[in-house]
């Protein structure tokens, strides 16, 4: 029987043990917490409940497929919810009220600028004919350049507009710049700013607005849990609060991994763990051309972000999910891509007491803030700057909304970008990992099948297809390619 190995158990490693729990192997998963979900695993404070990190479900027929393959329905397993409103945007003149309607999105849209209904549904139009070209190609290993040859990528050629950002491409649908914005946010799912991501990935609001917004009750950091107990019932093992310290290597082949001091022999390893991380830490650096710690230091990375998770004793009228986009919006995002700090920020605000009471007692809330910030190669003090910053945002909100939220705190958490880095293991703090320009997608990306040592795979946001929560699930599915 073969016996696989992977290490980290975020919703990668999961969804890579679920894919392999049905195929006989004995298998095992290492992580060095004390529950499972890396970076986006369960914050509680006493009463109060949080997702550390995802709080967007969306392209749900990837995690249906993962469930699948380990002989479960996802809609049996867990108690998902399509929101009807998928979220507030407020910039400075209007307040967008998205709907998971595209009529009636197209209808407020007019009702703000006419004409601008028209331009929306161009879009929705040109985003559906993008997203069934480019699918099958996220769909698929991409190992060398000889696979821009294969049939389906020909196909996507003229949908790709390469020297177009998600932001000018937006432009040539509606000039407006909370329009653009309102379909471009989504791009800090990647860690990028909408003049830097490639225009392919307008698509990411189309999936939003076409198939639809998900939570799940109790939040996203259940998929974890559940995954967890479906693999183990497919006879997998994981294991918590064991880091693995060092992956074996003989003669360019994977032997076994280091954990606590004790060597364990592997036929298969799979990295879920950060990739720079695991480059930096798990493999000695004489294993390794491509990606040594010199050359890792030399590629571009995302943004990072500034949390705050707040427990309330008091509801407010937030929607499920909301955006305050800074009052120079434009000067924010070219800001962020300079390792520049700025007090005109933009918040993310998750408040899912709207959906679902399993958060905080009655009566009570749990609120998720979200700041995007550079990453540790801006030079920021972060042991002073964070104070500095949450007052910043609580500031923020409360004028935005004419509230008093300072007074209805009863448990507060942060985490800063160095948080990220030492106690999440994130190079850099780059939360969305490698970032996604054009050098460092499809074959330029580190490979699912591990170019440089045999016997070694990667999943999770720093391998192909690339971040977020579906392409991570995906990079699970690309597995049964390989194993």
């Amino acid at each position: 029987m073969k016996k696989v190995a992977i290490i980290g158990a975020g919703p990668g490693g999961l969804a890579a043990g679920m894919v392999l729990s049905k195929k006989g192997y004995d298998l095992h998963i290492f992580e060095k917490d004390n529950q499972v979900g890396g970076r986006s695993k369960r914050l509680s404070l006493g009463d109060y409940h949080f997702d550390i990190g995802p709080t967007f479900l969306m392209y749900l027929e990837i995690l249906e497929e993962v469930f699948q393959k380990a002989g479960y329905d996802v809609h049996k397993e867990l108690d998902l919810m399509r929101l009807e409103q998928l979220y507030t945007l407020m910039f400075n003149d209007v307040t967008f009220n998205m709907s998971k309607d595209p009529i009636e999105n197209i209808k407020m849209y007019e009702k703000y600028q006419p004409g601008m209904g028209k331009s929306y549904e161009k879009w929705f139009s040109a985003q559906r004919r993008k997203l069934n070209v480019f699918a099958p190609i996220l769909k698929k290993p991409f190992p060398n350049a000889l696979h821009y040859l294969r049939p389906d990528v020909l196909k996507a050629a003229p949908y790709l507009h390469p020297f177009k950002s998600v932001y000018s491409l937006l432009k040539t649908f509606n000039p407006n710049e909370n329009f653009i914005h309102s379909l471009s946010f989504q791009a800090k799912y990647l860690g990028m700013a909408s003049y830097q991501a490639p225009s392919f990935f307008t698509i990411l609001p189309y999936l939003e607005h076409a198939l639809g917004l998900y939570h799940v009750r109790g939040g996203l950091n259940q998929i974890n849990h559940k995954m967890a107990e479906l693999i183990e019932k497919n006879g997998g093992k994981v294991h918590l609060n064991r880091q693995v310290e060092e992956i074996i290597v003989e003669k360019g082949s994977m032997k076994g991994l280091r954990i606590h001091g004790e060597y364990m022999p592997f036929d298969e390893v799979i990295i879920n763990a950060d990739f720079a991380y695991a480059m930096n830490h798990l493999i000695k650096e004489d294993h390794l051309k491509k990606y040594t710690p010199l050359k890792l230091e030399k590629k571009k990375y995302s943004v990072s972000t500034f949390m705050l998770y707040l427990g309330l004793d008091k509801e407010y009228d937030f929607s499920h999910h909301e955006i305050l986009f800074s009052k120079d919006y434009e000067s924010y995002l070219k800001g962020l891509t300079q390792n520049e700090i700025t007090d005109d920020i933009s918040v993310y605000i998750h408040n899912p007491i709207r959906t679902d009471d399993t958060y905080a007692p009655k009566g009570h809330s749990s609120l998720f803030l979200l700041v995007p910030v550079p990453n540790l190669t801006a030079d920021v003090d972060w042991s002073t700057y964070r104070e500095h910053l949450k007052e910043v945002t609580l500031d923020l909100i409360e004028k935005r909304h004419q509230i008093d939220l300072r007074s209805h705190i009863k448990a507060i958490h942060m985490i800063d970008p160095t948080q990220w880095k030492d106690d999440y293991n994130v190079y850099q703090g780059a939360v969305f990992n490698l970032a996604h320009n054009l050098p460092q997608m499809l074959n330029r990306r580190p490979q699912n099948k591990f170019e440089e040592i045999k016997h070694v795979y990667l999943v999770g946001g720093g391998t192909h297809p690339g971040s977020g929560l579906p392409t991570i699930y995906q990079s699970a599915l690309i597995l049964d390619k390989y194993l």
